[in-house]
């Protein structure tokens, strides 16, 4: 697995040994990047669910100019911060909060944190989470103004039209993967 683009482009990155993780393939990156290049630079970004920190990572190299990565695995958070010093940068605004993604969610929310762009890859061996983490983020309201969340689900998982004031505008599908798009519905007025 490498950076795609940006300062890191072509750097390889390490991922959690075991199954416990699921990294983004490079070309369900590359398509989600794509689609963000003119947000990115400059942009909050928020990583859950982060693995390896392949979406932080890759946001950072692009010039995002904050950008949180949230992993409660011990071994997972270690090898995201050795893939910050691979990458060179430890002196980026690049944070990593080794902690349960709920959790992680009231801190920034009691913090008063907004993003740009909040993405999220829960493990799809734990069904259960995927529309109560889609609920504490609608709660917490992290979103800056024209902000969105982009969730990535198995292909056949199910998703809601609405969370709170999240509203699905746009999914698209590759291959067993879809990554579905949210934005705060009061930004549409």
């Amino acid at each position: 697995m490498r950076i795609i683009s940006g300062d890191a482009r072509g750097k390889a990155i390490d991922a959690p040994k075991g199954l416990d993780t699921r990294p983004v393939t490079d070309k369900i990156r590359q398509a989600l990047f794509n689609v963000w290049q003119f947000r990115i630079p400059g942009s909050s970004f928020l990583d859950l669910f982060s693995g390896s920190g392949s979406m932080g990572l890759e946001a950072i190299s692009r010039h995002a100019k904050h950008v949180v990565m949230v992993e409660k695995g011990k071994e997972a958070a270690q090898v995201i911060r050795k893939n910050i010093k691979a990458c060179h940068f430890e002196g980026r605004d690049a944070n990593v909060m080794e902690q349960d993604v709920f959790e992680a969610i009231k801190l920034l929310k009691s913090r008063g944190e907004k993003f740009d762009i909040i993405y999220l890859d829960p493990p799809y061996t734990v069904d259960e989470i995927f529309h109560p983490v889609m609920e504490a983020l609608a709660d917490a309201a992290l979103l800056k103004p024209d902000g969105e969340i982009v969730i990535r689900t198995k292909k056949e998982k199910k998703m809601n039209g609405r969370y709170g004031r999240l509203k699905k505008y746009r999914e698209k599908t590759w291959g067993i993967s879809t990554a579905h798009f949210y934005r705060d519905e009061l930004d549409e007025n």
